[in-house]
């Protein structure tokens, strides 16, 4: 039998993308004996993800800036045709619209449009302009999927659409007390309450207002530490906003770690006070490492499968949430016992490749493919 030829569409290479771990996560669970998925991105990024695709047999592609039409068409269109790919998957927005137009005239059975979130951009204008190009989108695509209902809904509308659950490694996500006691020695937090947010310092995440909570929390609350884990482009505002604030000293801008399950291991709560989200990943791999999670309404409660979970309105007062906060920091919980319920969810990876890719072989039959 001939392998199934896919490709995969992300905007970068970054390892604190959960749009990316989706990718890497689902990758390692196929059988390649079967699939050769090749990956193509927007804007180059070191990252170990390169070399493991090359491993699986993968190719990867970095294509021309679209702003340079006629060379991005070109490379697309060379790209699809020597590939002559089965599937073509699409997890980002507007920047795929050329590529995904060229896979219709290239004939690529298969176009997938998969929706990660529950905006359509981190601003109103991103969102105008997103949403006035995604029908170009849509119409080039055949297929549609989600990483969860309300995020489907948000991009598709009433259009039928398939739920693709984000997943998680489910064994290296076990708790682990001489771990954490280590890691809490070479973080130099022994003695202090970690709360911490893993995710893109970026719009979307709410850091500002995170920040805020964390100083009404420090004047109820002892000796506490707030870590942002990830870069992006607010980082230099970020850093600057704690210290104009007065938390500095209770803020630490951890940026791009490698290290982040073990990071995870370290902490007390996690906070992820998100203007949107899709179905994070950082959520469904918190709750595995059994750290009680305080996070806004506005994050969907599909990603909940344990009695971690704390909602607060994006609408209440910084007072309410360090309260919450407070509460969380308080709570006694048996840590360990929280990775086998990660295991028993729709979240783990076991199984999660041929999943996918039963998926698209009904997606390939279906549009006439081989």
């Amino acid at each position: 039998m001939k392998k199934y030829k896919v490709l995969m569409l992300l905007s970068t290479y970054g390892v604190a993308s959960g749009v990316n771990t989706f990718a890497m996560n689902y990758l390692r669970g196929f059988n390649h004996e079967d699939v050769e998925v090749d990956f193509a991105v927007y804007f180059e990024r070191e990252s170990p993800y390169i070399a493991e695709i090359k491993s699986y047999g993968g190719k990867t592609y970095l294509l021309p800036p679209v702003k340079n039409i006629f060379s991005h068409v070109s490379e697309c269109r060379r790209i699809l045709h020597d590939g002559k790919y089965d599937v073509i998957h699409d997890n980002s927005l507007v920047l795929t619209i050329p590529i995904m137009i060229a896979a219709k005239l290239e004939k690529v059975p298969v176009r997938i449009l998969h929706s990660h979130a529950t905006e359509l951009g981190e601003t109103r204008g991103k969102k105008i302009r997103n949403k006035s190009l995604l029908p170009f989108l849509k119409m080039s695509a055949t297929d549609y999927l989600a990483c969860s209902n309300v995020a489907g809904k948000a991009m598709f509308g009433t259009m039928p659409f398939t739920i693709v659950p984000n997943v998680v490694q489910a064994n290296s996500l076990v708790f682990n007390r001489f771990k954490r006691d280590e890691k809490r020695n070479i973080m130099d937090v022994s003695c202090k309450k970690v709360i911490a947010t893993v995710g893109r310092a970026a719009m979307q995440k709410n850091p500002f207002f995170a920040l805020d909570v964390i100083k009404k929390l420090s004047e109820i609350e002892d000796n506490i530490v707030f870590w942002w884990i990830g870069n992006g482009p607010l980082e230099k505002e970020i850093k600057e906003y704690a210290n104009r604030i007065g938390v500095g000293e209770h803020f630490v801008f951890l940026g791009k770690r490698s290290d982040v399950v073990e990071l995870y291991q370290a902490m007390d709560v996690f906070f992820l006070p998100s203007l949107f989200e899709g179905l994070p990943l950082t959520g469904v791999e918190a709750q595995a490492m059994g750290l009680p999670i305080v996070l806004s309404d506005t994050v969907t409660d599909e990603m909940v499968y344990t009695d971690l979970v704390d909602y607060v309105g994006l609408n209440a007062s910084t007072e309410v949430w360090a309260k919450h906060l407070k509460k969380a920091l308080a709570r006694k919980v048996n840590r360990g016992s929280y990775s086998d319920k990660l295991k028993q969810s729709i979240f783990s990876d076991v199984g999660c490749g041929e999943r996918l890719m039963n998926l698209y072989a009904e997606m390939i039959h279906k549009n006439g493919g081989k």
